[in-house]
């Protein structure tokens, strides 16, 4: 008796132990959100012609107007966004972009100056984001502005030399300096009533500093000029990763670092000696990112 009585208990307090489902929820939305816009994108070029360029427009105006009120809804009622209505949100911004774009395709609103819509695009969605308080939405701009720098921004001629990839790692080191200066802006930001955007602004320049790096050191005359930044990038991402008890920033500079590396090496040996060069460096990475993961975790301890 007692026994099943402690098996009824212990399945009790099974059913209500308390878990997160945030990341499958994160991969539901991103999945269907990449679903709808497929399925709208079909639709479009299915009745194109039936429809036509300006009903088009307006409908997908229309549907990204509907996606806005729900979060201008939400903070009218001065509370939260769910994290259904914060996709949402991405949604309207997605939208948004892609009636702009459509637009400047079919009308050329700006003519010769046509990149110029992708700087009007990161004004809106950076005001949207500051306005709503999205991450989503910052993220959406901080693409629009990174697209119009590699298109359209040049500042004479430093950004287009005869190397081809030194232009655009310049413009991507460039954005990395102008998102790490924005996460600056946002480093006194309180993480429990924050909108969280300087973490935002970190991943931005992460990711776009290596991706810079790497480009100099696809180029023979800048491979070592590459080389160094890459180990600079890695050293500063790796201590932010540490103290800021970041895993991600601990992947990037684990990883971009190692594909520099076996790249450098396919370069300068044969393959066959880069073949086994690259085993050993891969091999280090994991040992390596295994152990940083480990102090990681003993300092959250």
């Amino acid at each position: 008796m007692q026994a099943e009585t402690a098996w009824s208990q212990a399945l009790h307090l099974e059913a209500r132990r308390i878990f997160s489902i945030r990341r499958e929820l994160l991969a539901a939305f991103y999945l269907a959100l990449a679903t709808l816009l497929a399925g709208v994108g079909l639709l479009i070029k299915a009745n194109l012609e039936r429809i036509g360029p300006a009903a088009l427009l307006a409908g997908i105006l229309v549907a990204a107007a509907l996606c806005y009120a729900v979060a201008l809804r939400a903070r009218l009622q001065k509370r939260e966004r769910s994290l259904g209505e914060d996709y949402v949100l991405l949604l309207g911004a997605l939208l948004f972009s892609a009636a702009v774009g459509y637009a400047e395709v079919q009308f050329r609103l700006f003519g010769a100056a046509w990149p110029r819509h992708l700087l009007l695009l990161a004004a809106w969605h950076l005001a949207s984001a500051y306005g709503f308080r999205s991450r989503l939405a910052l993220s959406v701009a901080l693409m629009a502005f990174a697209g119009w720098l590699g298109v359209e921004a040049r500042l004479g001629t430093v950004f287009e030399p005869r190397v081809p990839m030194f232009g655009a790692s310049l413009r991507s080191l460039l954005c990395t300096l102008l998102f790490w200066f924005g996460s600056l802006l946002h480093r006194h930001e309180d993480p429990a009533t924050g909108a969280g955007f300087r973490p935002v602004y970190q991943q931005f320049a992460a990711n776009f500093g290596f991706w810079g790096a790497l480009g100099l050191g696809g180029e023979s005359s800048t491979r070592w000029l590459g080389a160094m930044v890459l180990l600079l990038l890695a050293v500063t991402v790796g201590r932010t990763g540490l103290n800021e008890r970041r895993e991600s920033f601990l992947l990037y500079a684990v990883g971009y670092t190692t594909l520099g590396l076996v790249w450098l090496e396919l370069l300068l040996l044969g393959p066959l000696a880069a073949s086994w060069l690259g085993l050993a460096t891969i091999t280090g990475a994991v040992v390596l990112l295994s152990r940083l993961r480990s102090r990681l975790k003993e300092s959250v301890e």
